[in-house]
């Protein structure tokens, strides 16, 4: 009897593991569990897409001085100017004895950079014939969309070579005339002009930062651009000295003016219609925040789901976008970030998918995959179950949809964009894969 119970023992335990044991899904077919359940993964349910125009957007206070410009194959010249206040240095009276020397605008890159770096970009300095304001309800707030009259001709320019890995500063030399006229502002203890922000404001309304035409790239420099007095005083030996005029205050009347010309692309009309379907412009839509354009993806057939036979529940639902094969490059490369943002018909930004991560719920931002070698490969996804599982619940949402663009601060002040294929592209298609389980 005792040599029994080891064999009994074995036998029980045998009976636990095989009841115990999980049964390995596999994707793609059809899993028969215990007669009864399924879990069923299904890439049919496909994406409508659409390219949404941006009408404007706030560029004050982004702490970024964009200039330059380029042309865009799919989104059409960007030209970008940035404009600015300065402020008087504190007045000190010890300037009686001073000489000129010179007068220029020193440029700090930020190594932020969207184009072809290898030429050179032409910069033009030109004063302000208008002071800087606001729109009325809000006068601290500025847009892409306004400028400001300056006065011509510049008052100073010059060609500067655009090198990403450096941070060389950029110096502009400046008209002698306003250089020579502010020393002796600065020499004059009766001109007020100098002696407070408000007052130099009336005298000196700002600068604006332009290019030309046959600029291939936007760069980047920090808010600490300033306009610099060199001058001389006596002494035993001659004393070189310099004065800043620095940004007056970085969080208001600091902004970049950008203008999109699409004539000659496939989103000509866009400011016009406001929303293009991809199957006009190629089966592709485009994000380019900054050019005006974001993606739309909306799943109108997501309720199908329900008439599918035995459905019981989605399980997990991945949406996989993929950039189209050969429209990023060196110049034109795609934002290392996207986020996906609820929207309604009024294509306004929402809130963010967010992914919960050990407790702390956090922005999905894609992560992104880059195949360098065939670029087939390339794709960011995003865990869109919650999103879907609302479709399915709540048939009155499905005109709304998703945004496809940058989390900020790149959503305002970085150019990199994204061509996106739908479901008939033959090249890269955005893909929503769902995996359900059914009952029988």
């Amino acid at each position: 009897m005792p040599k029994k119970i080891p064999f009994l023992l074995l036998l029980l335990l045998s009976f636990a593991w095989f009841a115990c044991k999980k049964v390995d899904i596999q994707f793609g077919q059809q899993f028969l569990d215990n007669d009864y359940t399924q879990v069923i993964n299904v890439d049919s349910f496909t994406a409508d897409l659409s390219t949404v125009y941006v009408d404007s957007f706030i560029t004050s206070g982004k702490g970024v001085s964009l200039l330059g410009g380029y042309t865009d194959p799919i989104f059409g010249r960007v030209t970008v100017n940035n404009y600015l206040e300065l402020a008087p240095p504190t007045y000190v009276d010890s300037f009686a004895t001073a000489t000129y020397d010179s007068l220029a605008l020193i440029l700090v890159p930020d190594k932020s950079y969207y184009g072809d770096t290898s030429g050179t970009v032409h910069v033009n300095v030109n004063r302000l014939a208008e002071s800087i304001t606001g729109y009325e309800d809000n006068l601290q707030i500025i847009y892409n969309t306004h400028q400001f009259a300056v006065t011509s001709p510049p008052i100073g320019s010059a060609d500067v070579a655009i090198r990403p890995l450096r941070s060389d500063t950029i110096k502009v030399r400046l008209d002698d005339n306003l250089g020579r006229e502010l020393l002796r502002k600065l020499q004059d203890p009766n001109d007020n002009d100098i002696k407070t922000n408000d007052a130099f404001l009336q005298y000196f309304k700002g600068i604006r930062l332009s290019s030309n035409n046959n600029s291939k790239v936007v760069f980047g420099c920090s808010d600490s651009v300033v306009m610099r007095l060199y001058y001389k005083l006596p002494g035993l030996y001659l004393q070189s000295k310099k004065l800043d005029f620095a940004i007056i205050n970085p969080t208001t009347h600091h902004f970049n003016n950008i203008s999109v010309d699409r004539s000659a692309t496939v989103l000509k009309n866009l400011a016009t219609v406001k929303q293009i379907p991809s199957s006009l412009t190629g089966n592709t839509a485009f994000t380019s925040y900054l050019a005006g354009a974001m993606v739309k993806i909306r799943f109108p057939s997501a309720r199908d789901i329900l008439k599918l036979p035995n459905f019981t529940k989605i399980i997990k639902a991945t949406l996989v976008v993929r950039p189209i094969r050969g429209s990023y490059n060196a110049n034109f490369d795609l934002p290392p970030l996207l986020r996906l943002s609820t929207t309604t018909q009024l294509n306004q930004i929402g809130s963010d998918l967010a992914i919960i991560t050990a407790g702390t719920s956090s922005a999905q931002t894609g992560n992104l995959v880059v195949d360098y070698l065939y670029g087939e490969n390339t794709s960011y996804a995003y865990d869109v179950t919650a999103y879907i599982k609302n479709l399915t619940l709540d048939g009155t949402i499905n005109a709304n949809g998703l945004l496809l663009l940058p989390p900020s601060p790149a959503l305002e002040t970085r150019f990199n964009r994204i061509s996106v294929g739908d479901k008939n592209n033959a090249s890269n298609k955005t893909q929503l894969l769902i995996v359900y389980a059914t009952v029988q």
